[in-house]
């Protein structure tokens, strides 16, 4: 069925390119049948079995207009055109994250390129204009086939602690819905954390379970934390019962993981840390186009969607950084570049042999340097934040204190120790591990939380086999578990810091850590 559709596109491909209006394109025929498609993304009309389009992936069906019988497109009726040029300019995607002090960004895609772009926010848009967001950036990092949309920054500043604001996006006179958050309370004396890693998008991605517990918790907490590996677009290629082990998904798969939290980012700020699924594209689809695979290398996906309070901070782009919340300095560490032996200090996930250049986002040893200065002085603001939380993608311990990525912990390790880091949230091993020192151990206590359900999380149960493990040895309390999918919350007061493991299908709360301030070693509860 696929040759043959590829053969009449091969023959109707000129006849479908040569329309450019959506109406002329949905119902242009080839000896009496409809032959093509809009793709609204690029704002071009394709023929129906065309590999050459933004919107040939099953994840951008939604994104087509087509009259064929052949097409896929999730609209059918050339009545969709009417609506075509607004879905392009629609704000979509959006999520907030922290800005500094007195500020929070949104950042949101458009499927097509827009003129005007403007942000407007109020702490009531019913009754106000609102102030007017600075425009940060619009970009588009990938231009191959007819260009995959853009991507936008705006900043809302001077805002009001403990307020909750509203505020729209008008994108070529298309406007969002009025959607609302709230700033930090001024008393800085209690807040709650989502925290998630290692999540794919879907049933594809296995992660349907924990995406609907962070649904239910999500009203619990201020903002979410995710520790790296975010939509596993790179991996959409395992994704055996669609057509993306043959065509390009990497930006459907994202897009749609995006659309997919975006009840939760809209409303509360989603901070990221950059993981190894974010180094580049190295599915065959992106291997076979040098176009792609440039456009995609060296994180470049990652720091066009997201934008973090790097500059507020002196961090680099989504690479490091830190901000501030209720009794919590946060420091977001880069464990994939930067450093000596890091692992993708010269080449992304895929390696020397087909991985390509990656790293190098600051003169050497900037990285480190930055990281000392930042925990020093969070070390010193401990009467105003007296808890610093770290958190990255990869451990350098885990299961019952075993060691691994020595080169990462060479980087932070002693700088953590140094200034008196109270916890280190990761990811990467894709399952729960809770690792906490005892008897005299000066190490960092230690959550692995990088089980959300990713394309990788069932093939490595099988491997490892399930478990659920809690013990006690000379060096460390510890707890491993992977019977389920997981996400964590972490809940800090200025004297107590817990985290809860939440097991993502039953909702069970399996393993909890607490440090008191004014305790000399964790309290630990299974």
């Amino acid at each position: 069925m696929r040759v043959v559709a590829l053969v009449f596109a091969a023959g109707s491909a000129d006849t479908c390119h040569d329309q450019t209006g959506c109406g002329e394109c949905v119902n242009r025929t080839v000896v009496g049948v409809h032959a093509c498609y809009w793709c609204e993304i690029d704002q071009g009309c394709h023929a129906v079995g065309s590999a050459v389009s933004p919107c040939t992936p099953g994840g951008a069906d939604d994104a087509c207009i087509s009259l064929a019988s052949a097409s896929k497109c999730g609209h059918k009726s050339a009545d969709a055109c009417d609506a075509a040029g607004s879905d392009a300019s629609k704000p979509r995607q959006i999520h907030l994250s922290l800005g500094g002090s007195g500020g929070m960004r949104v950042t949101w895609k458009t499927r097509a390129k827009v003129s005007t772009v403007s942000v407007m926010y109020a702490e009531d848009m019913s009754t106000a204009v609102g102030e007017l967001a600075t425009i940060e950036r619009s970009v588009e990092y990938l231009k191959s086939q007819g260009g995959h949309g853009y991507h936008h920054v705006a900043l809302m500043s001077n805002l009001r602690q403990d307020t909750t604001y509203q505020y729209r996006i008008v994108c070529d006179g298309v406007t969002s819905r009025v959607r609302q958050f709230r700033t930090e309370s001024s008393d800085h004396e209690a807040a709650s954390f989502l925290v998630v890693g290692d999540m794919g998008y879907g049933a594809a991605g296995e992660a349907v379970a924990s995406r609907s517990r962070i649904e239910i918790l999500k009203d619990r907490t201020n903002l979410t934390l995710h520790v790296g590996d975010i939509s596993y677009a790179d991996d959409s290629f395992l994704h055996l019962h669609t057509s993306c082990p043959e065509e390009f998904c990497y930006e459907a798969v994202y897009d749609n993981y995006m659309e997919w939290i975006e009840n939760v980012s809209d409303t509360k700020p989603y901070m990221v840390a950059a993981g190894n699924h974010e180094s580049e594209c190295h599915s065959p689809a992106c291997l076979v186009s040098s176009e792609i695979k440039e456009s995609l290398r060296n994180f470049s996906a990652y720091n066009a969607r997201w934008a973090m309070p790097s500059l507020e901070s002196g961090g680099v782009a989504n690479m490091w950084y830190s901000f501030n919340f209720g009794p919590v300095h946060f420091v977001v560490v880069n464990t994939e570049t930067d450093f000596p032996d890091a692992p993708e200090a010269d080449y992304g996930d895929g390696g020397k042999i087909i991985g390509l250049k990656a790293g190098h986002f600051a003169p050497n040893g900037a990285y480190r340097a930055w990281l000392n200065t930042d925990l020093q002085e969070a070390s010193e603001n401990r009467a105003q934040r007296p808890w610093i939380v770290a958190f990255g993608h990869r451990p350098w311990v885990f299961q019952n204190g075993t060691s691994r990525d020595h080169a990462v912990e060479a980087a932070h390790s002693d700088l953590f120790q140094k200034y008196g880091v109270d916890l280190y949230l990761a990811g990467h091993v894709h399952s729960y591990h809770r690792v906490s020192p005892r008897s005299g151990n000066p190490a960092v206590p230690t959550v692995v939380t990088g089980g959300a359900g990713c394309e990788e999380f069932n093939s490595d149960k099988k491997s490892t086999g399930e478990f659920d493990v809690n013990g006690t040895n000379a060096l460390w309390d510890y707890r491993s578990y992977n019977k389920d999918t997981q996400v964590g919350l972490l809940e800090a007061t200025t004297t107590t810091l817990k985290f809860s493991a939440v097991a993502s299908s039953s909702g069970e709360i399996f393993d909890s850590l607490v440090i008191r301030k004014a305790a000399t070693e964790s309290e630990l509860y299974v």
